[in-house]
């Protein structure tokens, strides 16, 4: 199918860009187009995996040319040897003897892997001030397209995207409401995008040091996103992103109490802005577009997806939804304390359904674990203790880091910056309780990213540490210079 060339090219692109910031952006680019493919193409398989071939063949073209130069080495990053332990032990679930075979070990890469190098390639190519603001307003600005899809096809009905392909119809069924696509491949999937950059946003506003340009790109999708959280639906998404932007609030409000507090105004505005624009403009257009379709379900007609943030005043919502997890850790880890090795959750799973049904062993323990959405206990049960223990590090680990940078910085968009990273992270680990955020993009993406982000502007910090300190030793040397 032609769906299948769209990877094969924006490969191709990549590869014709070199080492350079723009493949980053392409990259991002096509992994927010990547779930749309997915459907119009009903899940070509080329498709399917296409992210993964980009990321994996980008990642080997430029290791391959740092050997070739001889500069190939373990570079200094942030907690790079527990992402390469981490690595290491998804890789020798190979040999678990549990195991149900190769082919599903390598369909499950997908969910922990493919993704990594992403670490490595930003904080390799973000090497200045400028890059950072170029990559972070390209994150920004990618996101508003989706944005906007969504919003005009929840405006427009379903009809928008059912008659584009019979999978929209049937990734449909079972929703209670009428919620938008965007450019994901999941109903209510852009509010995903909408926490993931949120928080950048607003660290694109404070640091954009009277950029108007900046600033506007800032509260356009800061605006967008708050429409986006109201249309799709996404109650732990929008507890998410308010617990990511209460986290870098904290830690950037306590150094910069004005600008912080000002931030915070201008947040709940453009986003308050957002909700009361879909309320009072987009929903009676869309409420009336439903009554029009014949096709849409009743139930559709009589319920409103504008409605579920609603329910988040009632603590019930709250304690009921998402529980259970602690009893599916606990049960695995009695159980397989050393895990069942790859391949029996995910989409790829799923596609293998017929070769691991074959495997006695594999039913037997489909049947005594069960369905869990928390992410920990899918950490246990494929990777055992070890690969949760490595999990959570990473989880606790990078957000402190953030916070430690966001704290000593004295450049305002690197701590805006790394306190958004670390909001963003402090809400994946959050929601990792009770779903699976990292085995699936575009957070598995976008969280070793900004990863790598986070990185870049690390050893940024360290270099301007540095300065001063040889500025000083070097003054001496050169008052015995002019004495003389």
């Amino acid at each position: 199918m032609i769906y299948a060339l769209v990877p094969i090219l924006v490969l191709a692109l990549c590869l014709f860009l070199g080492k350079r910031l723009a493949t980053l952006v392409v990259i991002v680019a096509y992994l927010n187009v990547e779930g749309f493919l997915k459907l119009l193409s009903n899940y070509n398989r080329v498709v399917h995996v296409g992210m993964d071939i980009v990321v994996t063949v980008v990642a080997a073209a430029w290791l391959a040319d740092a050997i070739a130069r001889r500069s190939a080495r373990v570079p200094p990053l942030p907690w790079v040897r527990v992402v390469l332990l981490y690595a290491l032990w998804i890789g020798l679930q190979v040999f678990s003897p549990m195991s149900p075979g190769v082919i599903p070990f390598l369909a499950a890469l997908k969910l922990y892997l493919t993704m990594v190098p992403l670490y490595f390639m930003a904080a390799a190519v973000v090497r200045t001030r400028d890059d950072v603001v170029w990559l972070v307003a390209a994150l920004v600005a990618i996101a508003v397209l989706p944005y906007a899809v969504a919003l005009a096809q929840y405006t427009l009905g379903p009809r928008s995207v059912i008659d584009l392909s019979p999978r929209f119809a049937q990734n449909l069924e079972g929703f209670h409401e009428w919620r938008p696509f965007g450019l994901s491949p999941t109903p209510g999937g852009t509010s995903v995008l909408a926490f993931l950059t949120t928080p950048l946003a607003v660290a694109l506003w404070i640091g954009a040091k009277g950029s108007s340009r900046l600033r506007t790109l800032s509260a356009a999708s800061i605006t967008l996103a708050g429409g986006v959280f109201l249309v799709t639906g996404g109650r732990q998404l929008f507890l998410g992103c308010l617990l990511a932007l209460a986290a870098m609030f904290v830690i950037v409000g306590l150094r910069r109490r004005g600008r912080g507090l000002l931030s915070v105004a201008m947040v709940v505005l453009f986003g308050f802005a957002g909700i009361v624009a879909v309320e009072n403009v987009l929903k009676p257009v869309a409420t009336q577009a439903l009554l029009d379709d014949p096709t849409a379900p009743d139930i559709w007609r009589r319920t409103s997806v504008t409605d579920r943030l609603g329910t988040l005043t009632d603590t019930r919502t709250l304690l009921t939804a998402r529980a259970g997890a602690m009893d599916a850790v606990w049960r695995r880890v009695e159980r397989y304390p050393f895990g069942v090795g790859l391949g029996r959750l995910g989409p790829g799973a799923t596609a293998l359904r017929g070769v691991i049904g074959q495997d006695p062993e594999s039913n037997r323990i489909e049947r005594e674990l069960g369905f869990t959405e928390s992410f920990f206990a899918v950490q246990v049960q494929e990777l055992g203790l070890p690969g949760l223990l490595l999990a959570v590090t990473l989880l606790v680990g990078l957000p402190l880091t953030a916070g430690r940078v966001s704290r000593a910085s004295r450049d305002s968009l690197t701590m805006a910056l790394a306190g958004a990273i670390a909001g963003v992270f402090f809400g994946v680990l959050v929601m990792s309780w009770g779903s699976q955020p990292m085995t699936s993009n575009p957070v598995f993406a976008y969280y070793w990213l900004i990863a790598g982000l986070l990185a870049a502007v690390v050893r940024l910090e360290r270099a301007d540490d540095s300065r001063p300190k040889s500025a000083d030793a070097a003054k001496p040397d050169a008052d015995r210079a002019v004495l003389a």
